[in-house]
C-alpha cells in the first residue's frame, strides 16, 4: 500500500492488486453493518470468519473499520431516514471503499479531527461492533 500525503498532511492510499484481493472480502464482511436489516447471529458469524481467515490482527480489522469502510459506506445509515441498501454486492463495496480511500480528503475530514469523526461513525453501529467482537472473541 501506497500512502501519500496531501498538503494539508491527510493521507490517501493507492492499494495495490494484491493489497485489494486481501481487503476486500474484509471490506465485503464489514459492509453488513452499513445496512438497514437487523444483523442475525449467524451473520456475525459469517463476519467473523472471513475477518479470521484475512489474517489481519483484531487492530488492522477495526483501523480499517474506521478509516475505510465506515466513511464510505456510512451514508446509508446517516442521510436517509429509510435506508435503501439491505445487502451491498462484493463489486458495489470493492467499488465504493476503493474509491473513497484513494480520493482526496472532504472539506469536513481535513477540519476536524480523524479520532471525533471515528466517534460520530461508530456510534450509528456500536451495538453491531459489540456483537462483531463478541464473535470474534469465540473465534480467538
Amino acid at each position: 500500500m501506497q500512502q501519500v500525503w496531501n498538503m494539508l498532511g491527510k493521507i490517501s492510499m493507492r492499494l495495490s492488486e494484491a493489497e485489494l484481493i486481501k481487503r476486500v472480502p474484509v471490506w465485503y464482511a464489514l459492509s453488513e453493518l452499513f445496512t438497514w436489516r437487523e444483523l442475525q447471529d449467524y451473520d456475525y458469524q459469517w463476519m467473523a470468519q472471513v475477518l479470521k481467515e484475512s489474517g489481519l490482527s483484531r487492530e488492522e480489522i477495526f483501523t480499517i473499520l474506521d478509516e475505510e469502510v465506515a466513511p464510505a459506506l456510512q451514508t446509508n445509515l446517516l442521510y436517509n431516514p429509510t435506508p435503501v441498501i439491505d445487502c451491498w454486492s462484493e463489486e458495489d463495496v470493492k467499488t465504493l471503499v476503493s474509491h473513497y480511500v484513494s480520493r482526496k480528503p472532504t472539506l469536513i475530514e481535513r477540519v476536524i479531527p480523524s479520532r471525533f469523526l471515528c466517534k460520530q461513525r461508530r456510534k450509528y453501529i456500536q451495538d453491531e461492533i459489540l456483537k462483531l467482537t463478541a464473535e470474534l472473541d469465540k473465534r480467538t
